[in-house]
C-alpha cells in the first residue's frame, strides 16, 4: 500500500529536512501524516485538488499537551539539534525559544 503524497503551500516558515521553506513557497510529495500535522499547526495549506481531511478549525494544542515524540519532531521541524536526548521540558523551552525568533 503507498502512502498518498500531498503538495503544500507554506503559509509560516518551518524547517523541513535542514532547510527553511518560507511563506509562498510550494512543498511537493509530502506524507499525509506530515501534512495534516502541518495544516493543522497553521503552517501549510493544501494546494487546489489535494483535499485531506483536517480538523483545520480546531485550535492548535498547547506545546504541554503534546507527547515527547510530537515535541521531537515538532523540534526537528525548527531545526533544533539533539532533540533525541532532550527531556520533555527542554523541548518545550527550545521550540517556544526558536518561535520567538
Amino acid at each position: 500500500m503507498s502512502k498518498k503524497l500531498i503538495t503544500l503551500t507554506c503559509t509560516s516558515a518551518f524547517m523541513s529536512a535542514g532547510k527553511m521553506i518560507t511563506p509562498g513557497m510550494t512543498v511537493e510529495g509530502v506524507p499525509e501524516s506530515d501534512a495534516k500535522a502541518l495544516i493543522r499547526r497553521g503552517k501549510a495549506k493544501p494546494i487546489k485538488g489535494d483535499i485531506i481531511e483536517t480538523d483545520v478549525d480546531t485550535e492548535v494544542p498547547a506545546l504541554e499537551d503534546l507527547t515527547v515524540d510530537e515535541l521531537k519532531a515538532t523540534a526537528e521541524e525548527y531545526g533544533i539539534e539533539n532533540v533525541a536526548k532532550m527531556k520533555k521540558a527542554e523541548l518545550i523551552t527550545a521550540i517556544e525559544a526558536a518561535e520567538a525568533e
